[in-house]
């Protein structure tokens, strides 16, 4: 998979459309979507967006993803997922989420493990959603959060 076209439409899209650009990157992140969203969402405020604007952009939108996401796995479950993930990739997000649970989700923001297979896998093996989802916000917001915070001390 070439990260840097993902990464080049990423930008454009930031550049072109603004805080638009930001949701439409935050929507994929947990769908199918390589490139981590700290990387625009740095580059949204360095363009002069909003860091507030942004991580409330960003977070919701990747909270809408991820309720995509859930329905995806859990309707059509291990099917899709070998279509789109490596088989080695799930079968350690599954012993992953089956060893951490909802702290497993906020404990993938901050590993090398892709937050798009944690939450295939958390759909997939039927986490209860209302576990997921605030699992999701909170490591969302704190991941974001982290990455407009230099920018919150400077002003």
């Amino acid at each position: 998979m070439d990260f840097e076209i993902f990464k080049d439409i990423g930008l454009n899209l930031v550049n072109e459309y603004g805080y638009l650009g930001i949701f439409l990157i935050g929507l994929s992140e947990p769908i199918l979507q390589p490139v981590p969203t700290e990387l625009f969402i740095i580059s949204g405020v360095l363009l002069g967006l909003d860091w507030k604007l942004v991580l409330i952009v960003s977070t919701l939108a990747c909270n809408l993803g991820a309720i995509i996401t859930y329905y995806l796995a859990t309707r059509y479950g291990e099917k899709l997922a070998l279509k789109l993930f490596d088989e080695g990739k799930l079968k350690k997000g599954e012993k992953f989420l089956k060893k951490w649970g909802v702290m497993g989700v906020i404990v993938v923001s901050f590993t090398p493990i892709p937050f798009e297979i944690i939450c295939w896998v958390c759909g997939m093996f039927n986490m209860p959603f209302e576990k997921y989802m605030v699992a999701v916000f909170l490591s969302r917001m704190i991941k974001h959060g982290l990455a407009v915070l230099p920018f919150v001390l400077s002003f």
